[in-house]
């Protein structure tokens, strides 16, 4: 994925494939099914300090999620950096059930879109990655809307012209779930829908707060209602993934935030073929249980489904994940994007942790502001 100006990426290049399968990994699966030669990364630890870029990448992703399949995406112009200039994005992706590739390529000012190209060409079972990436860069495109090819579109506004015209940008079961730390039900990145497994509901509950003695369905309630029992005869219930009755009284902001934990824990484990992006949702939680949940949805994690994670904490890259599932962020003036793999940090021996300690990928924080004051 390549995009420029919107929010502070300028010309910034993003690369969630890898060229070779590496032995006895960690991670399962990091192919395409039917597909072996083809690998990606399963799971992309994002990394960096604050104001870095991580939260921008994933609602970033998010439109073009809902660009692809047809939404309005107007809401994003506000995202345009430099208002006076138009913002672009070029996405290679595969749509596993179609068995292809596409190319897209998207323009936009903050008045509309003005230019979209898509291509697309069939997958090849002898082809390795690269040269799948080179059959779609040579392919002609399919469909082109600029000033010269308008489809009779005057002003498209801030929707596929392509999907419009009831072109296929990608498959109608295609599936994404983003949850960022700052949502909310007037976030229009962000649609929710709540419907967790209750045991997995009740086993992260409890790991949070182990005065919990069980978490039930109220079964005669309208939507998804949950009662919680303490050990102390306290109950706190739970309506559509939202404590109520001043329920944050008696609950850490950790235990809180780990119900939308939860429900997405049950979106890994039910959904094929889908994006995941869980933005610093454990920054209340004990190092032990993010790694804990992190490992568990790295072992739920579907066939041609991928996985992105943002967080600040160190202890992350101890967990002997490959060196290519990490990306680093860092922002001057602009953000600038590291993949240790691409820089010859080829394993993760745990080195990577003394690696960035030592600030060799520069994302640490600058506190001499802060240490002015002492």
């Amino acid at each position: 994925m390549k995009i420029d100006n919107f929010y502070m990426f300028k010309d910034t290049e993003f690369d969630f494939t890898y060229p070779k399968k590496i032995a006895n990994s960690t991670i399962e699966g990091e192919f395409l099914t039917d597909f072996p030669k083809i690998n990606y990364k399963k799971v992309c630890i994002l990394m960096g300090a604050n104001a870095s870029g991580k939260t921008s990448l994933g609602k970033t992703m998010c439109f073009i999620n809902n660009y692809l399949a047809g939404r309005d995406v107007k809401y994003f112009s506000s995202s345009i950096g430099d208002k006076k200039k138009s913002a672009s994005a070029e996405i290679i992706y595969i749509t596993p059930q179609s068995k292809e590739i596409h190319k897209l390529l998207i323009k936009f000012d903050i008045n509309r879109l003005i230019f979209e190209q898509h291509t697309v060409c069939k997958l090849k079972k002898t082809s390795n990655l690269k040269a799948t990436l080179l059959a779609v860069e040579n392919s002609t495109p399919r469909f082109t809307y600029d000033e010269n090819n308008k489809h009779g579109i005057e002003n498209p506004g801030f929707k596929s012209v392509a999907h419009s015209l009831g072109r296929i940008l990608c498959e109608q079961s295609s599936i994404w779930c983003y949850l960022f730390s700052d949502s909310n039900s007037n976030d229009p990145h962000f649609i929710k829908t709540y419907t967790p497994n209750i045991s997995i509901l009740e086993g992260i509950l409890k790991s949070f707060d182990n005065s919990i003695l069980s978490v039930s369905k109220i079964s005669e309630s309208e939507g998804n209602s949950y009662i919680v029992k303490f050990a102390n005869k306290d109950e706190v219930f739970i309506k559509d993934g939202v404590f109520i009755k001043d329920s944050e009284m008696r609950l850490s902001r950790g235990t809180i935030e780990s119900i939308e934990v939860a429900d997405f824990l049950h979106h890994i484990k039910s959904k094929d073929d889908c994006t995941f992006f869980l933005d610093e949702k454990m920054a209340y939680s004990h190092s032990e249980i993010e790694i804990s949940i992190l490992n568990l949805i790295i072992e739920k994690l579907k066939p041609n489904s991928q996985f992105f994670y943002t967080t600040h904490n160190y202890d992350i890259l101890a967990m002997n994940l490959p060196s290519h599932s990490y990306t680093f962020m860092r922002k001057n003036e602009f953000v600038e994007v590291l993949h240790p793999e691409k820089l010859g940090y080829t394993k993760n021996d745990r080195s990577l942790l003394g690696y960035v300690k030592n600030d060799v990928f520069g994302t640490l924080p600058d506190t001499s502001k802060i240490e002015n004051f002492l």
